[in-house]
């Protein structure tokens, strides 16, 4: 038998995975936590199905394995050949929902009861078996001790039958009830034991009419779908209101803001712009006020003028070093007129000349007030531009485009006022979907209890069913004791027949077991050790020069080595004449040293005849095949 590809719709965190394998030898690499042991687990949940009971130490698999997403989608298939057919299985894991169908490929059929032909083509391996045989699961080697009892029970009925069906010990077991039954059916107080059982079923169905037990998975399933509905719809909600803050931020940002202080630091600033600009706008007044110091100016060299003739006339002597001989005759009678004046001409010149500096002065420096009030003007309509050019597209600063940028700014308070809703928005919708989650939580615990409580029912029921059949038999007395005992008799000696074939059988698979490993671990570790011994009670020794060790005593490299072998011993047993199953190795070489692990890969696909597969998350496995250039199978699981 030899498994040729998977499928995994939805397993675990695998989805939409196909991976093909090798007829010989197959590695599968993958990092930690990448899914190798999800999917040697999604392997086995195909040949076996699924776990739906809670263990005390872990969830049902069934739970475990749940879809991390689309958890409808909890399925998968795997295609294998068994004598020269090809066939795939088709699982669906949902508890609601669970199928599980094999078609033979070749005609399109189905085949008819899967699950007694799927146990055939396992030689009847129960998952436990699978568990502790053919699959070695991450990181244990080492036969677990529940597999000792059961390893031999398969081994006893394939030595005694030819068939691993045929279980000796349950034979035992079962001739022990019958044997029981007749003893209770032979004892005088058949009627009192008979108003016992009775008495215990009245008591068990009045505890299952307790409200305790009713069943109140479907009300916390529906509540759970609510929750998950409301949770999906906040979260479409959140996603939707996300979007439309961050058109709405984008936009803010366009605009050169990141915060609303942003808005308040601009809007303080162009205030303080636009209150100087209308002062200024006011204030300055530059064709009328630019004429009047012109004027001004124009006053003062004319009354220079005047005053410096009227010098001319007064004092000869200055209009001779003037190279000036001609005056007006107004000029000189003015100066006539000037002369009889109490005190003398040259003080009017001086205040003459002083007046005119006065207004020459006051002309000039209104002239370059008004110049530069008009360049700061000038800047601040600049700044005030490139404004609102950012902001409202125009670079024309007057009134209308003031109140248009005005306008934006609140615009722009509303558009942060707006995000920051939706911000608090989505804090609500998310604080819900935190509440909502924490609920579900609380609603898995109740549904798993829940679980729990069923499975107590389904116990109880069945202790009540078992009390009825024991009731039904204490109801048929046997008429004669004789015939009884001789019944018992017989089942005595039956019993004791097949202790004594169990025991012998014992014997035989210490006597097979110990050659088969010892053959093995010669191989294995290229002939260091060669002898290795299993007794009844499963303890393993190995035999040196000096003495006898037990295999605790060896290094951990070493130990795993003596249990390979005998896992391949077992496997070899549990295959019997039926095809041989592939072997699963899960991460179970990590305390090999290079060189040991380089043997037993170059050992192993020449000494076991059927599929292997090696989950590893290292690459060493790969490299040294590469490196003996062996023919295998490379998966990589990312």
């Amino acid at each position: 038998m030899k498994i040729l590809s998977t499928k995994i719709e939805g397993f675990g965190k695998l989805k939409n995975t196909e991976n093909s394998f090798g007829s010989k030898l197959n590695i599968i690499y993958g990092k930690n936590e990448a899914g190798k042991t999800t999917t040697h687990n999604f392997i086995k949940s195909m040949f076996f199905g699924m776990t739906k009971k809670r263990s005390r130490a872990s969830l049902p698999t069934v739970v475990k394995y749940e879809p991390w997403v689309e958890k409808e989608v909890y399925k998968g298939e795997l295609v294998f050949s068994y004598k020269n057919n090809i066939y795939t299985i088709k699982r669906q894991f949902n508890v609601e929902d669970e199928k599980f169908i094999i078609i033979d490929n070749e005609t399109k059929n189905q085949i008819k009861n899967p699950e007694l032909f799927m146990s055939k083509i396992m030689s009847n391996l129960t998952e436990t078996s699978f568990d502790n045989t053919i699959s070695i699961g991450q990181l244990k080697s080492a036969t677990e001790n529940g597999m000792v009892s059961e390893l031999r029970k398969y081994i006893s009925n394939l030595n005694t039958s030819g068939d691993m069906s045929i279980n000796t010990i349950a034979a035992i077991e079962y001739l022990k009830q019958q044997k029981k039954v007749l003893l209770n059916k032979q004892t005088k107080d058949a009627t009192l034991n008979y108003t016992r059982l009775l008495g215990n079923i009245r008591n068990a169905e009045h505890e299952l009419a307790d409200d305790k037990y009713k069943n109140k998975i479907p009300d916390l399933n529906n509540k759970k779908n609510t929750n998950n509905l409301k949770i999906k719809t906040n979260t479409q909600e959140i996603e939707k209101t996300q979007n439309e803050i961050d058109i709405s931020f984008n936009e803010f940002r366009n605009y050169g803001f990141d915060t609303r202080q942003d808005i308040d630091t601009l809007k303080a600033e162009s205030e303080k712009f636009i209150k100087e600009y209308y002062k200024l706008k006011n204030n300055v007044k530059r064709a009328t006020k630019f004429a009047l110091n012109i004027l001004l100016i124009i006053l003062s060299v004319v009354l220079t003028i005047f005053n410096t003739m009227i010098m001319v006339v007064s004092y000869p002597q200055i209009g001779n070093s003037l190279n000036i001989y001609n005056v007006s005759s107004t000029f000189k009678q003015y100066t006539a007129i000037l002369s009889n004046f109490p005190f003398p001409i040259i003080y009017l010149n001086i205040v003459f000349y002083a007046i005119a500096l006065i207004l020459f002065v006051s002309g000039l420096v209104m002239i370059i007030s008004d110049t530069q009030s008009g360049g700061r003007l000038d800047e601040i309509s600049e700044v005030l531009s490139s404004v609102f050019y950012q902001h409202i597209h125009t670079n024309v600063v007057n009134k209308s485009n003031i109140n248009e940028f005005q306008k934006h700014l609140i615009e722009m308070y509303e558009l942060i006022d707006e995000i920051n809703d939706k911000k608090e928005k989505i804090s609500n919708l998310s604080k819900k979907n935190d509440d909502m989650i924490e609920e579900q939580e609380v609603i898995m615990r109740e549904i798993q209890e829940q679980q729990r409580i069923q499975y107590e029912i389904e116990k109880k029921i069945e202790k009540i069913n078992n009390f009825k059949e024991d009731a039904e038999k204490l109801k048929k007395e046997i008429a004669h004791n004789d015939n009884i005992q001789r019944e018992i008799d017989s089942i005595n000696l039956s019993i004791d027949m097949l202790n004594e074939l169990s025991n012998k059988v014992k014997v035989m698979f210490g006597t097979y077991i110990n050659d088969n490993a010892s053959k093995y671990i010669d191989g294995i570790t290229n002939g260091i050790y060669n002898s290795i011994n299993v007794d009844n009670a499963f303890n393993i020794t190995v035999n040196t020069k000096e003495r006898i060790v037990p295999i605790e005593q060896l290094s951990s490299g070493t130990i795993d080595q003596m249990y390979l072998a005998i896992r391949l011993s077992i496997a070899k047993v549990i295959n019997g004449t039926n095809e041989i199953l592939p072997l699963i190795f899960d991460d179970c070489f990590a305390l090999y040293d290079d060189d040991r692990l380089a043997q037993t890969l170059k050992w192993l696909p020449q000494n076991y005849d059927g599929q292997i597969l090696i989950f590893t998350c290292h690459t060493r496995e790969k490299d040294i095949l590469m490196r003996q250039n062996q023919d295998f199978n490379l998966i990589e699981i990312v």
